[in-house]
Formats: structure tokens, sequence, C-alpha cells
């Protein structure tokens, strides 16, 4: 099978053009939907966000990548204990108030938010609460990567994962497997 062959050059954008075309490209990741919540003595503070990843099993840890323009941000950076709230596909409205679509002081007026002394707020039907505190930062760009470790889990329901991609929710269905799990095809 003949392959063909592209320089980088020939694919590098006009000047100005990276920006827009990383966006692009960005936009075909299809990623699971969170908000991120947090809270100190007054206030409560929650951000839906997509850029979540694990980053180890040993020790369980995960990132989140928040712009530091965000309202949460600087609560984040107080060191405090953090919770990401995997969001459902029936949770679309949840995540678009916690994206801006509401006032920061009424978006827990949504949902089933419980409260807990020393946890930050957790939404009780969320596919999964990922409790964690933050053990590293690392400020790149207009954002701050902060790695939280797990300190607890606390799954629910079916899987039922909100999915966002091409700025467009989605629901996902389980590929039908084999008792020895999904098959793979290689091409």
């Amino acid at each position: 099978m003949a392959t063909e062959s592209v320089s980088l050059q020939a694919l590098a954008p006009r000047q100005g053009q990276l920006a827009a075309q990383f966006k692009a490209a960005m936009r075909r990741f299809a990623v699971s939907v969170s908000i991120i919540t947090i809270a100190d003595e007054t206030a409560k503070f929650g951000m839906t966000a997509t850029a979540v990843s694990s980053v180890s099993t040993d020790p369980p840890s995960l990132l989140v990548c928040i712009n530091r323009s965000a309202r949460i941000h600087a609560e984040m950076r107080s060191g405090r204990a953090f919770c990401v709230n995997v969001l459902n596909d029936d949770q679309a409205a949840l995540s678009n108030a916690f994206g801006g679509r509401f006032p920061a002081e009424q978006r827990f007026s949504l949902g089933g938010w419980i409260d807990e002394d020393g946890r930050p707020p957790y939404l009780s039907d969320a596919q999964a609460n990922v409790f964690c505190v933050i053990d590293t930062l690392l400020e790149y760009g207009t954002h701050t990567i902060f790695i939280g470790k797990v300190e607890a889990v606390r799954l629910h329901g079916e899987f039922q994962p909100l999915v966002y991609a091409d700025a467009r929710y989605f629901s996902v269905l389980p590929v039908p497997s084999t008792p020895s799990g999904p098959e793979l095809t290689w091409l």
C-alpha cells in the first residue's frame, strides 16, 4: 500500500491561521463533559470543563485545565479540595448553566447538589464524582494545569456520559462486545 508523503512545510499555515486551524482540530475531539466544583467558607464555585484527563493510577490522579480568566481559577490556586462531576447524557442544561448561561450565584440552584462538611459540592446524580486535592500546578499559555491527587470516587447509575464535540452535545452508546471484550479490527 502506497502512502502519500506530505511535508510539514506544505501543511504549515499562513501567519495568523494556526490558532484557527488548531481550534477547528480540537472541535473534532469528542470528550466527556464535567463540572468542576470547589468551595470556600462563604461561597461555592463551579464551571463546565472538557479539559479533564487521567494522569496516573499510581497514585490515582487527574488533571484539569482552567483559563486564568475564569472566576474559579483563584479558588483552585488556593489549594482547596475540588470535585470533578462527570455528567450524564441528560444533563446538558447543567453544562450550559455552569458554562456561563447562568450567573455564578445561581448555578447551584439547578441540579441535586450535596454539600458535606470538608468536601466540595458534588452532583448527586452525576456519572461519577472524583474528589481531589491539588498536588501540582503548571501555568502554560492562558491556562493553569491543575493535577489533582484523587482522594475518593463515587459512581452512580449506568454508563451514559454527556459528550461534547464540534460545539454540540452527544450521547454515547456502547459498542456491542464479545464475552472477551470488544473486537478490534486492524486496517
